[in-house]
């Protein structure tokens, strides 16, 4: 499990860097990391449970997720 989590991450990270690496100057890229991470991680973790739910639907029926 954990090199498909690593693999993921690995995209996570690659992304984060090219959305701060758009900054128009050191503040802004030390914002957008902050920012970033704070609200980033909540909303993995958000993403994650929402794809938990589907999952579970699509593998045992829609009672499933509820």
């Amino acid at each position: 499990m954990l090199d498909v989590y690593a693999d993921a991450c690995e995209r996570i990270a690659t992304a984060d860097l090219a959305y701060v690496g758009g900054a128009p100057d050191m503040e802004r890229l030390v914002e957008g990391v902050v920012v970033g991470t704070v609200i980033g991680d909540a909303v993995l973790s958000a993403m994650r449970r929402m794809a938990h739910a589907d999952a579970s639907a699509r593998v045992y029926g829609e009672g499933a997720a509820g």
